[in-house]
């Protein structure tokens, strides 16, 4: 028996027939040891029989996504010199020891080397050097729009062979459609791939039963993310869905509360891991805010819900600081407290207020939603007004000043995710201010409508100041705030009788800045082009009166809400504007299947 309960070397079992089978005494260290192997230890591909001592090769067959044969093959080497396993995880090379499988086993074959090719997807064909490269590229100009790794912790993983062959896969896929073409890699064989990728994984692991690794769900979360800014429409609104759902089943929202999360062991996991959990949740928060803001939808996540942690390790530490745990409040009267502590912690500092500055705008969204509902909305919207003014108090001084702070030596990539953080704040104030019922209250209707002016002037103050080389290293959900501005702003001008009017000089400036925001957007993603043909397509010319705009803004419902797509397609839908690298498909249901009228929809051809 082992003494004081303590398990064998060996086995890690207490009782250990393995060793009595092959003639060994058990053998017992003073260190506790927990069952299983080392944390970090990826499972050995197991050698299901050996024919004979005379055996050279063992072949096995499987099968690849693309549904050719992945192979497997066993070689004879001379003895061994290196421990039990050995690998290039990227060159599907493994050596096993047989010989520290046990006497009787080494008699066999003293040294066997395992080749396996890994799975591979149609059209993925790059070596390692190109797929290092691409990925360097990734974290290069596209990781700060979906943060969910550690860079230098990543590429010493990868470098190991320990990181998850379809992330791999995902992240090349993703990066060569968003900065591509790559000249090593065709443009055809890119779409082949991420069309696989994104069919394999459209239902894959939908049980809340299923156990799914950290590298799964960062896959699944950039699939999605590619999937809705690329595609927008059902199918990724509704993968989205699923993996906001999955989340929940998981437990990362309560993430501080390991009896109800389930992502993590907690004797195992060390705060890195639990804080790359963290980063986790908040893309799929940032995933469902947008995506439900688009279709004018409920949320899924509910802030309430969550136990969640904000981000304390900022993407170049490599340790999680001793610092104080910071949390989004429950209540939006309560984001300023918030801010003012996030304010105080320099670790991710512009990521944590995008954070809040999203909840702000989703407290704007169910506002603008219960307005389309017909439901009484004035005392949220004045909760909501009152906690904006305090949110942007409790903000560092200068702060929504759009120029970048040189003096403080503020980075590019921080100037414009400050630059993104300060739109969400000027769009919550624009729908805020949106006028409503012009026969109830005329004089108040005019403040309104003022102010909403306002607010998409300095949404243009902000647009100005962009620089194109960082548009693929923030979020392109942005573009959402840009065409409800250009909306708006259109509508303004439209109610200018005065030809002469210097306003209508500056609104007619700022149509055309907008625009060519959205058309520098348009270069990677199909979501902005989408938005600009929604634009051209609708009625932009036509005078209006107040009574017009009131009845328009009633009417009002998010980009990508199936109503928004049917009233604007249905017009001038015989001579549509010419987008590049559009065809013309003549189904709308192509986006969204119960489509019910006649129209145009515009389809991404690469």
């Amino acid at each position: 028996m082992p003494p004081n309960g303590r398990v064998c070397d060996r086995c890690i079992r207490p009782h250990c027939s393995r060793c009595s089978e092959v003639g060994y005494s058990c053998t017992y260290s003073r260190e506790r040891r927990k069952p299983g192997p080392p944390r970090g230890t990826r499972p050995k591909t197991r050698v299901a029989s050996v024919i004979g001592s005379d055996s050279t090769h063992l072949h096995a067959r499987d099968t690849n996504h693309d549904g050719s044969p992945a192979t497997m093959s066993l070689h004879i080497h001379s003895p061994p010199q290196n421990p039990l396993f050995q690998g290039d995880f990227h060159s599907g090379q493994f050596m096993v020891d047989l010989e520290g499988l046990g006497p009787n086993f080494s008699q066999c074959a003293p040294r066997a080397t395992l080749t396996v090719e890994p799975p591979r997807f149609p059209g993925y064909q790059l070596n390692a050097a190109q797929e290092k490269e691409v990925l360097l590229r990734f974290f290069d100009d596209i990781h700060s729009a979906i943060p969910l790794f550690q860079k230098d912790e990543f590429f010493k993983l990868y470098d190991e062979g320990m990181i998850c062959y379809n992330l791999v896969t995902t992240l090349n896929a993703v990066t060569a459609k968003i900065l591509g073409p790559i000249s090593f890699w065709q443009s055809e064989n890119v779409d082949l791939c991420i069309n696989s990728l994104l069919t394999a994984t459209a239902y894959e692991n939908d049980s809340a039963s299923s156990r799914t690794s950290l590298d799964q769900f960062r896959q699944e979360c950039l699939l999605a993310y590619y999937d809705f800014h690329q595609f927008p429409g059902a199918p990724a609104w509704m993968r989205i869905s699923r993996l906001t759902r999955k989340a929940y089943a998981m437990g990362l929202n309560q993430i501080e509360n390991p009896d109800l999360c389930i992502a993590y062991d907690v004797e195992l996991a060390t705060e890195e891991e639990i804080e790359n959990w963290r980063y986790a949740w908040w893309c799929v928060y940032s995933l469902d805010s947008y995506s439900n803001m688009s279709l004018g939808t409920p949320f899924i996540v509910d802030i309430e819900s969550i136990n969640t942690a904000l981000i304390r390790r900022s993407f170049s530490d490599d340790h999680v600081p001793m610092i104080p745990k910071l949390f989004l409040p429950d209540d939006v009267d309560e984001l300023w407290r918030t801010a003012q502590e996030v304010v105080l912690n320099p670790c991710e500092r512009e990521f944590n207020i995008y954070l809040l500055t999203t909840m702000m705008l989703r407290h704007a969204g169910n506002i603008l939603r219960l307005k389309a509902t017909q439901k009484q909305a004035q005392k949220k919207t004045a909760l909501l007004k009152n906690a904006l003014a305090s949110f942007r108090l409790a903000l560092p001084p200068r702060y929504l000043n759009p120029t970048r702070n040189a003096l403080a030596a503020e980075s590019g990539i921080d100037h414009h995710i400050r630059l993104s953080n300060i739109l969400h704040l000027h769009m919550s104030r624009l729908i805020i201010s949106l006028p409503h019922d012009i026969a109830a209250n005329e004089a108040e209707w005019s403040d309104c409508w003022q102010q909403s002016l306002e607010a998409c002037q300095d949404i243009v103050l902000v647009v100005e100041q962009w620089d194109n080389q960082f548009s693929s290293r923030v979020d392109p959900a942005i573009c959402l705030i840009v065409f409800i501005a250009l909306w708006v702003i259109n509508l303004h001008r439209r109610c200018i009788s005065d030809m002469t009017s210097p306003l209508l000089t500056s609104l007619i400036q700022a149509e055309t800045i907008l625009l060519l925001f959205l058309e520098q957007f348009s270069r990677m993603w199909s979501l902005p082009r989408i938005l600009i043909q929604l634009f051209k397509n609708s009625p932009t010319e036509r005078a209006l009166k107040h009574t017009d705009v009131d009845r328009l803004v009633h009417q009002i419902k998010m980009p990508f809400h199936p109503k928004t797509i049917q009233r604007t397609c249905a017009i001038n839908f015989t001579n549509p504007c010419p987008v590049e690298q559009f065809e013309m498909i003549a189904n709308p249901a192509d986006i969204w299947p119960q489509y019910p009228g006649p129209g145009f929809f515009y389809h991404y051809s690469a």
